[in-house]
Formats: structure tokens, sequence, C-alpha cells
């Protein structure tokens, strides 16, 4: 399923990605908030895309990992 908006794209885990987003740039993480340090991250993998003038997308989690992998450590 994709969700699109004017500048944002919501692409499930069972959807193909789209041609026009292919060799974009990737900022992997759980962004469960923005702080500082996913700002950075995320400022990052941005103005990497826009040198190479690519999309720059972000790859998140759900549920988070941590439910997966430890599922008794509360978040």
């Amino acid at each position: 399923m994709t969700e699109t908006s004017q500048s944002f794209a919501r692409i499930s885990a069972t959807s193909p990605l789209p041609t026009h987003l292919r060799g974009g740039v990737v900022a992997i993480g759980n962004f469960d908030g923005v702080h500082r340090g996913h700002q950075a991250v995320l400022e990052r993998a941005l103005a990497e895309a826009r040198r190479r003038g690519a999309p720059a997308m972000v790859l998140s989690f759900e549920p988070h990992p941590r439910k997966v992998f430890r599922p008794e450590v509360p978040l």
C-alpha cells in the first residue's frame, strides 16, 4: 500500500519501491521521536540526497524492534 501527500509517501513492506525512488538516499532508524540525534541523521541524508540529485527517504520500523527482539523489556 502506498499513501502519498505533497512530499510524503508511506510505502508498506509488501509494496514494491516506486521506480522514481530507486537510487535514493535512505536514513534508517527507529524514529520514535525526532530529537537532536535523529535530526542530525535526517539532515545528513537530505544533504547527501541533494548532493546526488536523488530522493531522500526514511526507513523506520513498526512495531519497535525491541518488541520483536526483546519483548520482555518495556519500551
